[in-house]
């Protein structure tokens, strides 16, 4: 759609062109890009997880020792959250031997985060 600028006295009036939506781009842009990274810093917020209670966490790996029942254990280590899966194998002190199918976890009962 063309507006008529015959009207104007001026060259410069009658020839603009106006670019339509591409002068709002940089708005969108900008807008988009702070939505993502909001979005973004909520995902990792989400992904917070509850900390088990300790009694609840040694009933479960007794469950899973008494069962021979494969679990899936998330516990704190060092500054990240690792997850692995397999079967109790012994009780040393405070910690819980796990062995999974590659190799064998031996992993400080305070540590655990989540069983499941």
């Amino acid at each position: 759609m063309s507006v008529d600028r015959s009207y104007s006295p001026y060259e410069v009036i009658r020839a603009y062109h106006d670019r339509g939506m591409m002068k709002w781009g940089a708005f969108a842009t900008g807008e988009l890009t702070e939505a993502q990274n909001t979005f973004e810093k909520e995902k990792k917020e989400d992904k917070v997880i509850q900390t088990l209670p300790h009694h609840l966490v040694l009933h479960l790996l007794n469950q899973s020792f008494s069962n021979q029942v494969q679990i899936k254990v998330k516990y704190q280590s060092k500054d990240k959250l690792t997850e692995i899966y397999g079967f109790v194998s012994e009780f040393i002190n405070n910690q819980v031997r796990i062995k999974s199918t590659d190799k064998i976890y031996l992993i400080s009962i305070e540590q655990i985060v989540n069983i499941s």
